[in-house]
């Protein structure tokens, strides 16, 4: 049975975007505590996307190993069979 991993560019991207929104925080945070109130914003809309790819990625490789697995034990369910027949 083959098993499936993530894909690795998608994982690099989603960290890389939380990564990109946590260092607007800190920008607003550390440097502009009084203006740039926007970056507050989009570095939470960042790190959401990056988790949301993190989680699509994570649901696509479950997903495929899903199918290998059910697809393995329909087949040994069909050997288990047609080795019952011949027994017979």
């Amino acid at each position: 049975m083959k098993r499936y991993r993530p894909n690795t560019k998608a994982v690099i991207v989603g960290i890389v975007l939380m990564l990109i929104g946590i260092a607007c925080w800190v920008i607003k945070a550390s440097f502009i505590p009084k203006g740039a109130d926007f970056l507050f914003t989009i570095g939470l809309l960042v790190i959401c996307l990056g988790g949301l790819t993190l989680t699509i990625t994570a649901f696509i490789a479950m997903r495929k190993n899903d199918l290998a697995m059910s697809a393995y034990l329909k087949k040994q369910a069909a050997e288990k069979k047609k080795q019952e027949k011949s027994n017979n």
